[in-house]
């Protein structure tokens, strides 16, 4: 298990874990259940990678891309799950991501994730029963609609909830991310993602509950 501690633009030094083996896998779920049972809001990312496949139709190799890393974050720390079949914990960390993402007590956010959806259901079974759509919500709760072609790092400076983000690198759409050296600036840059929606997250669901109140 690899850990990080990658400083926030809001000041939050957040514990972030690249996890490996059965024993991490165990452990990072329980800290991860943790902090939504006070919580309740857990930021939803996911990054790919590239995959060569043979494909039959075609008659030649084709390089498609897949799912390789699911990254949740809280208040307190981001880790990161490597979709990787060649693991010889894969099937428990399936189990374990199953059940996690099936609590319906937990509001998963995340910004343009319909498409991974899909993509977690068809590659891998995983289902998500209670995600919310930021791109959806910024434009029902503001109502401008410009926002909500936003990615997240745009959001959350918009947002005032994460300032002074860097854009994201496109070089990273290259990158392997089962590889098990990720170096600390990659790892940053995948966390930055993901922390921005849960900011994102819990500041429009504030603001919604607030809104029906009043």
């Amino acid at each position: 298990m690899d850990t990080f501690l990658i400083p926030m633009t809001d000041g939050n030094d957040l514990s972030t874990t690249l996890v490996s083996g059965k024993d991490d896998i165990d452990l990072s779920f329980n800290l991860l259940f943790r902090d939504a049972a006070g919580d309740k809001v857990v930021g939803f990312d996911t990054e790919y990678s590239l995959e060569t496949k043979f494909s039959r139709d075609l008659n030649a190799h084709v390089v498609e891309k897949r799912i390789a890393l699911v990254k949740l974050c809280t208040k307190y720390r981001c880790i990161l799950f490597r979709l990787d079949r060649d693991n010889v914990d894969y099937v428990h960390l399936l189990k374990k991501l199953s059940a996690l993402l099936a609590n319906k007590d937990i509001v998963f956010v995340g910004v343009r994730k319909r498409d991974d959806l899909v993509k977690l259901r068809n590659e891998y079974g995983l289902e998500i029963s209670n995600l919310v759509e930021l791109s959806e919500l910024v434009v029902g709760v503001l109502g401008e609609p410009a926002l909500g072609t936003y990615g997240a790092r745009d959001l959350a400076g918009n947002l005032d909830v994460l300032r002074h983000l860097e854009p994201r690198n496109s070089i990273l759409s290259l990158i392997n991310w089962l590889d098990n050296s990720l170096n600390r600036q990659q790892v940053m840059c995948a966390v930055t993602d993901t922390y921005a929606a849960y900011k994102i997250g819990k500041k429009l669901l504030d603001d919604r509950r607030r809104k029906c109140i009043y």
